[in-house]
């Protein structure tokens, strides 16, 4: 009878151990969503300026760049379709984005500035690459988890600051149609990031 009972507390033992555990990752889940929500806050807050049209370009093609690099530098170590067909579209995507951007800045005779904004994404881009290069395993995982991070600061950054900055009408249209990429470039990495075991 005690050798019953002591199998019993043993497995309400057990159970609860998972239970807790399943929960524990639910909430670590839950609290990384807001977390990221609350960085792209601070980093909007942080950086806030009144951006200039040159100013508003380099942030693009620091964007575009950096896209490009960390898929570049993913690539070759990625395993799954998915993810390699996702990063071939931040290549080919990114690349046809920056080359129309340079051909706009030249008609307008823009000249590239530095702000806070653009270093601070240059400085993610570097991180992210800097990672994917030093990483062994879970390439897939990383890599698009970092997409999903990245696109949602870009996002956040051309509703909040560029489209809001810039002054002339031809870069705005052009912003306007890259927030509609990167919005689908985000449905897209969730999507792929959600269904990875």
């Amino acid at each position: 009878m005690k050798a019953i009972l002591t199998k019993k507390i043993i497995s309400c033992i057990a159970i609860s151990g998972v239970l807790s555990f399943s929960a524990f990752e639910i909430m670590a889940a839950n609290q990384q969503t807001i977390n990221d929500g609350k960085n792209h806050s601070k980093i909007l807050n942080e950086n806030h300026e009144n951006l200039t049209d040159s100013q508003i370009f380099k942030i693009l093609s620091t964007a575009n760049n950096g896209e490009i690099k960390q898929a570049k530098t993913a690539l070759p170590k990625l395993k799954m379709d998915e993810a390699k067909k996702y990063a071939e579209m931040m290549i080919k995507e990114h690349s046809a984005n920056e080359k129309n951007a340079q051909a706009l800045a030249s008609r307008l005779q823009l000249i590239s500035q530095t702000s806070n904004l653009s270093k601070s994404l240059q400085n993610d881009s570097d991180k992210i690459v800097s990672k994917l290069n030093q990483i062994t395993s879970d390439t897939d995982k990383n890599y698009m988890m970092s997409q999903v991070k990245v696109h949602r600061k870009v996002l956040t950054i051309i509703d909040k600051q560029l489209i809001p900055n810039t002054k002339n009408s031809e870069l705005k249209n052009m912003l306007v149609q890259t927030r509609d990429a990167v919005a689908k470039h985000l449905k897209a990495a969730e999507d792929i990031f959600k269904n990875m075991k």
